[in-house]
């Protein structure tokens, strides 16, 4: 808060005592003169009484906890200098993966033995350090343990490599702490990088910038207090920018204005946010994705598609998945994969009794008024409704594994041209 709001605060509290004490002397002078009993006034003043106390009260212990939090943030960034932490930052390009602002990375431009053996002996004290700060939590991330930890999480190998589910996946391939400077803008400059930590700050002109504190241990340093005030070190950074997005989407209502076909992508990209905000943990997970495409990358496997007879979707090769989607949204999707030339958005109308009899089979009992409007929108290319039922198409996927892979099942194509689902049909089978 600002000297004003403070001064505000006060102004308030004066003015809310003297109203309350000059409301009492008012009653007692009337009851003096005419014998009188009048408190309603100043009992009414008194609901305010208690409020100005708190704040009254309140406001120092504000101020105090305020200030021993900063003292204390100065103790440790003065206690720090004695183990001489160098700032310095470097940027990289064409990064394979998405950065994110609440890991700790470990880099170093060539192996050191001791100062690799100080880290991998506190792995668990590192994090316990960067778990208790007072201004970022962070994650810390030794590249050359991680491929264990990613190996285990049943979870994202689920959603990177379905297909390795029950084949399992190999541990061959492996980062090192060196591995994130292959990455430099300027190559030549990789011999100064110094053993540090480094976190990610954000993007500036498609370079992924990476704040560091470099370190040089004595041989005889206390390890625990000497990594304390590392971590700590962090704290006296500006906040982080946090995950850097490229993707800049039109004004929403500008988007409306355009024909389906000229708004296909923006609106799937609009509507697929709530997909992507459900798996964020998943798509962004920083150096761990990276870790884990190294590991599955290599054998990328598409699965079968079998619509069954009730119109169920699996996919028996991705641990026998079910994609589920609402009936009408189906219907659009199986109307598509009925058509492998694909379908271009103003010739929908011609597809509407196609589309009817597909969602009658879903559901044989028959079509409410509210039905036949709807498969009317979505025929319409002038309305939005096709694009919102494509994105709703994308998610289901996109929602199960990763778009590398959902991209070949749900449907796509460039405006103007004719949308399709681009999976090889002899991966499409109908029972």
């Amino acid at each position: 808060m600002s000297i004003w709001w403070y001064i505000i605060i006060d102004v308030l509290i004066v003015v809310n005592i003297l109203a309350f004490l000059s409301a009492i002397w008012v009653s007692y002078d009337e009851w003096k003169k005419n014998r009188r009993k009048d408190w309603q006034t100043p009992l009414m003043g008194l609901f305010f009484l208690p409020l100005c106390v708190v704040i009254a009260i309140g406001w120092p212990f504000a101020k105090m906890r305020d200030y021993r939090k900063e003292m204390k943030r100065k103790k440790q960034w003065e206690e720090s200098k004695k183990y001489h932490f160098q700032k310095f930052a470097f940027r990289l390009k064409d990064l394979p993966f998405e950065p994110i602002s609440n890991e700790i990375i470990y880099v170093e431009n060539a192996y050191n033995e001791r100062f690799n053996q100080l880290v991998n002996c506190n792995l668990e004290y590192i994090q316990d350090c960067l778990d208790k700060s007072e201004y970022f939590k962070s994650h810390f991330v030794y590249l050359p343990s991680i491929t264990k930890a990613i190996l285990e999480d049943v979870q994202a190998i689920s959603y990177w490599a379905p297909y390795k589910i029950n084949n399992g996946v190999s541990s061959s391939h492996s980062l090192t702490s060196s591995s994130l400077l292959d990455y430099m803008a300027n190559p030549e400059n990789k011999g100064k990088i110094t053993p540090c930590f480094a976190r990610y700050r954000g993007c500036d002109s498609g370079y992924s910038i990476f704040e560091c504190i470099g370190f040089n241990p004595e041989e005889d340093v206390d390890e625990k207090k000497f990594f304390k005030a590392l971590c700590s070190a962090f704290d006296h950074f500006p906040q982080p920018v946090g995950p850097a997005y490229q993707t800049v989407l039109q004004n929403k209502e500008d988007i409306l204005k355009l024909n389906a076909d000229d708004r296909f992508e923006d609106t799937s990209k609009i509507l697929i946010k709530e997909i992507e905000e459900k798996i964020g943990q998943l798509r962004k997970m920083g150096v761990s994705q990276w870790v884990l495409e190294q590991l599955v990358r290599p054998q990328e496997e598409l699965s079968k598609l079998i619509i069954t007879r009730d119109f169920k979707l699996f996919l028996p090769d991705y641990h026998n998945m079910e994609i589920k989607m609402e009936p009408l949204v189906k219907a659009i999707y199986l109307l598509f994969l009925r058509h492998p030339e694909g379908i271009l958005f103003k010739y929908l109308p011609d597809y509407r009794e196609e589309l009817t009899q597909i969602y009658l089979k879903l559901k044989p009992l028959g079509m409410s008024d509210r039905v036949l409007q709807s498969i009317e929108d979505v025929t319409n290319p002038l309305l939005n409704s096709i694009n919102e039922k494509c994105a709703r198409i994308r998610g289901a996927f996109v929602a199960q594994f990763d778009n590398r892979l959902a991209q070949h099942y749900y449907i796509n194509g460039k405006r103007g041209e004719a949308k399709k689902v681009p999976l090889p049909r002899d991966l499409v089978i109908w029972e």
